[in-house]
Formats: structure tokens, C-alpha cells, sequence
């Protein structure tokens, strides 16, 4: 099994960092690998390159700037059995792209592999993608919890969709779907996806241990004309409904069923919410009392000061406290299941 890995850059920064980060990310030797590069940068910039991922890395093409094109190119260039589809602006975690090719390998039925994203403060950027009722493609639980909550551990679980950033897929799967060049800034990701369920009547699967940091757009935002674009998101929106309209009871029901997922998620974070509320009130209750009671002496009013400072903070510790104590959960859990 040979892995191809496809990145467009025209930051020699962000491209190393991301080789680095690879370097711990699979344990698949030397020759199993390759690292193919779309470089749209300056000849200067491409001098600061340094490759210390391990792997062998090929600028195969010089392009203008174009997500679905460049990459299209790099994959009918590739050589290996598996794409790796890989944002230059990614830090991979130790270990995911070993998890992301078993969890592609685990089942016959598994057509591409997403993954668990979070930004530089640890918050959650993607688990999946779902789509509103408007068929618009958003990321579930996008900076809704830590990247590390127990609603988007576990195992790994079909979704509808998931984000070209980081994603794993079979060469010949891709070769008979490519990117759509349509897409003028985004949505390319989401028409493969959606063309990978329908015309290959495969799966997309989120695989919480395929993870890494990814700070959205830090690329794109430096290009012009590379924010938001409503054509693109017109384009979705009717791909979607036209999936709805042909697909089968079974793809239908893994959308209900990862719409279901975040409701309960939603509905699960809302009530620790209300929980803490009332918890901060009864703190809030009981300095109210005390303030009442409390003299007008100075060393009351410095007790006072000092009881108030230790109540503010158990208060802002309470969420940090829960937080810990599902992750512990979470792993006792995963413990037992061993």
C-alpha cells in the first residue's frame, strides 16, 4: 500500500511546519510515501522550503492559485494506492494518519475518511459537515466545545460530508469523481462527498483519531477574491437537494441520523449549561447574604473581599472542573471497552 500525499501551497512557513507535523503522524516507511506539492508561490519563497517530514516531497506543478484544479492535477500525478488531501496550514496529531487508513480500510463500504479539527485554542472546527434546512453545508458544533469533548470522541461514525482541509480517499475512487472546478472559492469538498455517496453509493466517515490544528483560511484569506462566495454556496445548496431527491433509505438515513446526533448534543450541552447557571446563582445567592450581613468594619470588609475573590473563582473553575471530569469519563469508558 503506497500513500500519496496532495498539498497546494505559497507559504514555505505553513508547508513545513505541516512535513514536520507529518513526521509523527504515520509509521509507513520511506518508500511508501510520497509528497506532492502545488506550489503557486514566489521563486524566492520556494527556497525556504524545508522538508523534515521524513518523506520524499516533489513540486509537481506550478499553478495559479486554484483549490479543485491543483489538486485534480496532483492526483492524476500521484502514484499511490491512497490520497491523503491535506491543507497546507495543518498540524497533524501524532499517529492520525496511521488511524485515518484503518478506519478507510476497516469496512469495504468506507469511501473517505474526514477529520476532528480544532484552531489554536483548542476549540472544535470540524467533526462533519451537516446541512441546514435551506441545504446549506455547515460544520457541526463548529467552536461549540473543546476539540477534546466526549460528544465528538468515540468511534468513528458516517456523516454527510466532511472538509477537503484533511481528508483520505482511494485514487481510483477520486479519479472517477475529481474535484468540481466549478467552485470559484469553496465547495468543492461537500460536491465530492455528496458525488461519492450517490454515484459510488459509498460512505464519508468522521474519524475522531484522524486529527490535527487547522487554523481556517490562514491561507486563503491572503488571496484575493478567496472569501465567501455565494455562487459556490448556490451550487451546494442545489447538489444537496438533487442527492436528497435520488438517494436511497439507507443514505437518508444517515443523514437523520447525524442530524439526530447533534440535537442530542445540542440539547445535552444546553442542559450543563442551565446546570452551571443555577449553580453560579446559588453562589451569587449566597454572596448577596453575606454582603447584606457583612459590617462596615475594615476587617470585615476585607474578609468579605477575600470570600468574594475565592467564590469568583470556583465559579469560572466550575465549567473547566466538568469539562475534565467527562474527559476522564470518556477515557474510563474507552478503558473498559478494551
Amino acid at each position: 500500500m503506497r500513500l500519496s500525499i496532495l498539498v497546494v501551497s505559497r507559504t514555505a512557513a505553513l508547508l513545513n511546519r505541516m512535513l514536520s507535523s507529518l513526521a509523527s503522524a504515520t509509521t509507513l516507511n520511506g518508500l511508501g510515501v510520497e509528497i506532492l506539492c502545488s506550489w503557486n508561490g514566489s521563486e524566492d519563497a520556494e527556497s525556504e522550503i524545508e522538508n523534515n517530514s521524513g518523506y520524499e516531497l516533489l513540486i509537481a506543478q506550478r499553478d495559479p492559485y486554484h483549490f479543485a484544479s491543483n489538486m485534480n492535477g496532483l492526483a492524476a500525478k500521484a502514484n499511490g494506492d491512497l490520497l491523503l488531501i491535506i491543507n497546507d496550514d495543518v498540524i497533524l496529531d501524532s499517529g492520525s494518519v496511521d488511524n485515518a487508513i484503518q478506519c478507510l480500510e476497516s469496512s469495504p463500504h468506507i469511501g473517505l475518511v474526514g477529520a476532528r479539527l480544532r484552531d489554536g485554542e483548542g476549540l472544535l472546527t470540524h467533526a462533519g459537515i451537516l446541512f441546514d434546512s435551506r441545504h446549506s453545508p455547515y460544520h457541526q458544533l463548529d467552536r461549540k466545545v473543546a476539540a477534546e469533548h466526549q460528544l465528538v470522541l468515540g468511534e468513528s461514525r458516517p456523516v454527510p460530508a466532511v472538509t477537503g482541509a484533511l481528508m483520505l480517499i482511494r485514487r481510483n475512487h477520486f479519479a472517477s469523481l475529481r474535484f468540481g472546478t466549478e467552485y470559484r472559492v469553496c465547495g468543492e469538498d461537500v460536491g465530492l462527498c455528496l458525488d461519492l455517496r450517490l454515484k459510488l453509493e459509498l460512505e464519508v466517515w468522521y474519524c475522531p483519531d484522524f486529527s490535527g490544528r487547522h487554523d481556517s483560511e490562514s491561507t486563503r484569506a491572503t488571496i484575493p477574491n478567496q472569501q465567501g462566495n455565494a455562487e459556490d454556496l448556490s451550487t451546494m445548496r442545489q447538489l444537496h437537494r438533487e442527492f436528497l431527491e435520488a438517494a436511497k433509505k439507507p443514505q437518508l438515513r444517515q443523514e437523520l441520523a447525524a442530524s439526530i446526533a447533534e440535537a442530542e448534543a445540542l440539547r445535552s450541552l444546553e442542559a450543563h449549561r442551565q446546570q452551571e447557571g443555577k449553580q453560579i446563582s446559588s453562589i451569587l445567592g449566597y454572596l448577596n447574604e453575606k454582603k447584606t450581613q457583612a459590617a462596615s468594619s475594615p476587617d470585615d470588609i476585607k474578609a468579605l473581599k477575600e470570600e468574594l475573590r475565592h467564590w469568583r473563582d470556583n465559579s469560572h473553575a466550575l465549567q473547566l472542573e466538568r469539562l475534565q471530569l467527562e474527559q476522564r469519563l470518556q477515557h474510563d469508558q474507552q478503558v473498559e471497552s478494551w
